[in-house]
C-alpha cells in the first residue's frame, strides 16, 4: 500500500471517529434536555406529597438542603426600637456604690446602648421641661432628642456628666438658663437634682468643658450665634453641680 493510501485511510477513520462521537454527545444533550425537566416535576411532586401526606418538621430540614427556604431573618426587623441594636439586647447593668455614705450604699445602674433614650432633662426657670437625651452626639441621634456624650461619666457615676443638643430644637432654651436654676436628670436607674453655677462660652476646638473631671458636675452645651438660632463654632456651656441622687429599684431582668 502507498503512502498516499494509508494516510487517506487514517484520515477516514480519524473522521468516522469523530462522527460518531459528535453523534453521541448529540444524543445525550437531546437526553438530559428531555429528562430535565422530568426529573424536576418529579421533586416538587415528591416534596407536595410529603408536605401533604407526613409531617413537615421531620422532613423540613431535607426541603431547605434542597430549596433553601431556611433563609434567616432580616435583621432589620429586629431593631424596630433603635437601629444601633436588637430588640432582644440583654440589659447591661453593674452595681456602683457611694462612698460617702456612712455604709457604702449599693445601688444597679444601667448602661444603655448606642442609640437608646437615656433619660430626660428638667429645668423648669429656662423652660426645659422633659427635655430626651439618647446616647451619642451623631447627627441622626441629635434629631430625636440632645445627646450623652459616650466619652464623658456615665449618669449615675460621679464625674463630668456632658450632653449636648442643637440651638435650634431641644436646647433652644437652654440660653435661658441662670446661675442658681435647679436642673433634674431622671433615668429609669435613678433621678439626679444639679444646680447650675457657671454659663462659658468656649471655640468648638477647646475640649476642656468636656473632657472628665474630678468633681461630680453636669455639663451641657449648645452652639453659641450670641442668641440667634444657627451653626457656629463657639459653644455655650451650662456647668451645674450635683446636690443629689435618689436611686430607683431597678427589676431583675
Amino acid at each position: 500500500m502507498s503512502d498516499h493510501t494509508a494516510s487517506h485511510a487514517e484520515h477516514h477513520t480519524h473522521h468516522t471517529h469523530r462522527h460518531k462521537s459528535s453523534s453521541s454527545n448529540q444524543v445525550l444533550r437531546t437526553i438530559t434536555f428531555v429528562l430535565t425537566p422530568f426529573l424536576m416535576a418529579l421533586i416538587f411532586l415528591g416534596v407536595g406529597m410529603i408536605c401533604v401526606s407526613g409531617p413537615y418538621a421531620k422532613y423540613k430540614p431535607y426541603i431547605n438542603l434542597v430549596f433553601n427556604t431556611d433563609k434567616k431573618e432580616d435583621d432589620t426587623s429586629l431593631r424596630s426600637i433603635n437601629k444601633y441594636r436588637r430588640d432582644d439586647a440583654k440589659t447591661v447593668s453593674a452595681t456602683v456604690t457611694e462612698a460617702d455614705k456612712p455604709q457604702e450604699e449599693a445601688h444597679t445602674i444601667i448602661y444603655p446602648y448606642y442609640g437608646d433614650q437615656y433619660g430626660t432633662i428638667t429645668c423648669e426657670a429656662a423652660g426645659m421641661n422633659d427635655i430626651p437625651f439618647y446616647v451619642g452626639t451623631t447627627d441622626d441621634v441629635l434629631e430625636m432628642g440632645a445627646g450623652w456624650y459616650t466619652g464623658s461619666k456615665f449618669v449615675g457615676k460621679e464625674g463630668n456628666v456632658v450632653i449636648a443638643g442643637h440651638n435650634h430644637t431641644f436646647f433652644r432654651n437652654l440660653p435661658n438658663c441662670e446661675v442658681g436654676d435647679i436642673v433634674t436628670v431622671d433615668t429609669n436607674f435613678c433621678t439626679l437634682t444639679y444646680e447650675v453655677t457657671e454659663r462659658v462660652v468656649f471655640h468648638e476646638k477647646d475640649t476642656s468643658y468636656v473632657t472628665p473631671k474630678k468633681d461630680d458636675r453636669l455639663t451641657m452645651y449648645t452652639c453659641w450665634n450670641n442668641g440667634k438660632l444657627g451653626m457656629s463654632e463657639y459653644r455655650l456651656a451650662i456647668i451645674c453641680k450635683c446636690l443629689s441622687r435618689e436611686w430607683k429599684e431597678v427589676p431583675a431582668d
